[in-house]
């Protein structure tokens, strides 16, 4: 690939990920969420029934080692047990909406319904399911199974489903995520309904009230840790950007973001347009619109199968940016085996421990279990980023309830998850400060080069991670806000008994 006039600083120490290549179904060709800022790919999944396990025959499950790593029943990496059997001596009862003494219901919501795309991040049932299983083959929540509801809001009936989690009892929603969660935050508060989310898009879901993330993504607060690093690699580059950005609300909102922090870092955008939320017939009128600006780094906002497109289209042309830069949902092989030798140059910003390359997998624990897990539970099931975030969720919840021993409520589990100043999912992604719900300054880049994911030399200073508080930016635009709790006695003492009316 002939790159731009400015060359990279010499990038040592990099390590392969390999990508697997087999060709996918092409209802996984559209992404409509945004995570964070990351924006999630439509899992391929081609049945709406509940997670059981079975794939498409075209689909490739993740790779794992096949048997489970926890060295006991309940125990995960180094959390310790967080799940297992009820404890000599304590005596269970009914707390709390959802509890019993037998059981805790718990609610998941996802879209795999959607008619336009079935199977759309299905991976957080399969995780949700796996988790689930795992945990009450342990012995539960002190000895309480957890009753899994899968809440499936088919994309447009998030406001319904949160109603049903209402109505039905749900003691909590944990490691899911809607692409329209603006719709349902003031019925789920009004029941004083918490969540610990897998993902979450609008402001309104953000920044709302009773939300804790597993990695905190505030909408006014932004990570550029990857963007400071590219300037170091390709500084001429800052010097015209190219945005090509999802044309759907969300999208629209995080390029807005992005816009206000690359105007503050100092870079300058030559190029600024949006692409249909359907994918294109033709990409190279964009290709063309990038070239003729004299973009030398591009910012994509999408998902893996259009920016395989759009860089064949790049290179049709023969236009070669210094760098396309993208986000996490872009870890995945579907960018390798839809775009090949075209995506090179291409740089994932991300905060997720690498689980496509066995090898790598296999040097961190949690990372290792969470797939053996995956395997033994729910063998058929996709592991994917946002599953991977869900997952996070899970162990958040199960060791928070845990805690709680026999007073299981939502204010008990409320006030541990939200306290929290060191979390990475005993290793699963880059620490993160709940408590604060302030970004991390911690991230990884991930490059596709010559057919292979790689980790370039970043400069990392814990593990792959390069970790610097400053590279977090606050932002002072505009972005909406969350929905919150409308009792008053919430103002005074904030937790979810005091969120309901």
């Amino acid at each position: 690939m002939v790159h731009g006039a400015s060359e990279p600083t010499t990038r040592t120490a990099d390590r392969a990920l390999p990508g697997r290549r087999r060709a996918r179904s092409f209802r996984r060709a559209l992404a409509l969420v945004t995570v964070a800022g990351l924006l999630a790919a439509a899992c391929g999944r081609g049945d709406d029934d509940e997670a059981t396990g079975s794939t498409d025959p075209g689909e490739t499950t993740s790779p794992t080692t096949g048997g489970p790593a926890q060295e006991a029943a309940g125990v995960f990496a180094d959390l310790g047990a967080i799940c297992g059997p009820t404890p000599e001596g304590m005596t269970l009862g009914e707390p709390d909406v959802g509890v019993t003494a037998e059981s805790v219901q718990v609610g998941t919501i996802s879209d795999p319904g959607f008619s336009g795309r079935p199977g759309l991040n299905q991976e957080l049932f399969d995780t949700a399911a796996a988790f689930t299983q795992w945990c009450n083959a342990a012995g539960g929540i002190n000895g309480r199974r957890i009753e899994l509801r899968e809440r499936d809001a088919k994309l447009t009936e998030h406001q319904g489903r949160m109603i049903d989690a209402c109505e039905e009892g749900d003691f909590m929603l944990v490691g899911g995520g809607g692409v329209f969660d603006d719709q349902g935050q003031k019925e789920r508060l009004a029941c004083g309904l918490p969540q610990i989310p897998g993902y979450v898009v609008t402001a309104s879901a953000i920044e709302s009230d009773l939300t804790v993330q597993p990695v905190p993504n505030p909408v006014y607060s932004l990570p550029i840790g990857d963007l400071r690093w590219l300037g170091e690699q390709y500084p001429e580059a800052t010097k015209k950007i190219g945005l090509l950005v999802l044309g759907v609300a969300s999208t629209i909102a995080v390029a807005e973001r992005y816009e206000e922090a690359l105007a503050k870092l100092g870079w300058e955008v030559v190029y600024n347009e949006q692409y249909n939320a359907a994918g294109e017939v033709s990409w190279r009128g964009y290709a063309e619109g990038l070239k003729s600006s004299g973009a030398r780094g591009v910012i994509w906002l999408g998902e893996p199968v259009n920016l395989a497109a759009v860089r064949k289209a790049m290179d049709e042309i023969e236009y070669h940016p210094d760098f396309v830069r993208t986000d996490a949902n872009h870890y995945d092989d579907l960018l390798l085996s839809e775009g090949g030798s075209a995506v090179d140059n291409t740089f994932i910003r991300g905060t997720i421990y690498p689980f496509l390359d066995p090898e790598l997998a296999a040097q961190n624990p949690a990372t290792q279990a969470m797939l053996d897990i995956m395997a033994e539970y729910e063998p058929g099931g996709k592991v994917a980023y946002l599953g991977v975030m869900g997952f996070s969720g899970w162990l958040l919840f199960a060791k928070s309830a845990t805690e709680c021993g026999a007073d299981l409520t939502r204010d008990c589990l409320w006030e541990k998850v939200q306290a929290v100043t060191d979390w990475s999912g005993a290793g699963l992604h880059a620490p993160q400060d709940l408590a604060s719900r302030t970004a991390s300054g911690c991230f990884m880049v991930i490059e596709a080069r010559d057919g292979e994911f790689v980790l370039p030399d970043i400069g990392a200073d814990e593990g792959i991670y390069r970790c610097d508080p400053d590279d977090t930016l606050a932002l002072t635009g505009d972005y909406g806000e969350g929905a919150k709790c409308e009792n008053p006695a919430f103002a005074d003492d904030p937790k979810p008994s005091n969120c309901a009316p």
